[in-house]
């Protein structure tokens, strides 16, 4: 018999068609998996854009204070900067009917002598007033900002409590120091930043009279000074 004759004599096969797609039992078990993962992994990533957003509002208050000192050293003048937040001032945009200070503002003026009103205690419609609030990003609500004053210090001159700055400001003189007498300023003076509910706190320190600063997060510990107000 031929070789070819034999090859026709074998049982030929034929492959079998693959099952295409999923099953509904299939779906609803990936989708179940991927409702438990993101179950998961929602606070985290909540908790890590809240974080993002106080850093971005503490770097805001840090430029601030330092343009106010680099400026009174480059000018030779007196430079101001005053913080609001709507926790400390509440009045509302007419044309907007919206809280002016939410999100968070600060002010950089020059301290006049012969006025001191004028330049301490502005009007929230004032041109000069800036947004913390990063361009949009920030919208109300979503941050809090307080500036407080060292109260009460150790034998060791460390800050052990603050409480709230009256002015809600810091001056810097001619030399970019801090001006202490006109009006009565504590050091430390900090400027603290945290989400709506007082967490992921970060917060902007000046601590002595020649102006230097530091930045902290978390909660202040007194007893060794660390974290923020």
């Amino acid at each position: 018999m031929k070789p070819l004759n034999l090859l026709k004599m074998l049982p030929r096969t034929h492959p079998k068609a693959s099952t295409v797609g999923f099953t509904i039992v299939e779906l609803m078990v990936v989708v179940l998996i991927i409702g438990i993962l993101s179950a998961i992994a929602a606070p985290g990533w909540n908790a890590f854009i809240s974080r993002q957003r106080t850093r971005t509002v503490n770097d805001g208050v840090f430029r601030a204070l330092r343009s106010a000192q680099s400026d009174a050293k480059l000018k030779k003048v007196r430079r101001t900067v005053q913080f609001r937040d709507v926790n400390i001032n509440a009045e509302v945009n007419p044309s907007t009917d919206k809280p002016y200070n939410d999100p968070p503002r600060f002010i950089i003026s020059t301290y006049d002598d012969d006025d001191p009103p004028s330049d301490t205690n502005p009007p929230n419609n004032a041109p000069l007033w800036k947004s913390l609030g990063a361009n949009g990003e920030i919208k109300a609500g979503m941050v809090k900002l307080i500036v407080q004053e060292c109260e009460t210090k150790d034998a060791d001159d460390n800050c052990t409590s603050y409480k709230g700055d009256t002015d809600n400001l810091i001056q810097f003189d001619y030399l970019g120091a801090v001006e202490i007498s006109d009006p009565i300023q504590e050091l430390p003076f900090a400027v603290s930043v945290s989400t709506a509910d007082g967490g992921a706190r970060r917060c902007v320190i000046v601590e002595t009279l020649l102006g230097s600063m530091r930045t902290a997060e978390g909660e202040f510990d007194s007893a060794t000074g660390t974290g923020c107000p």
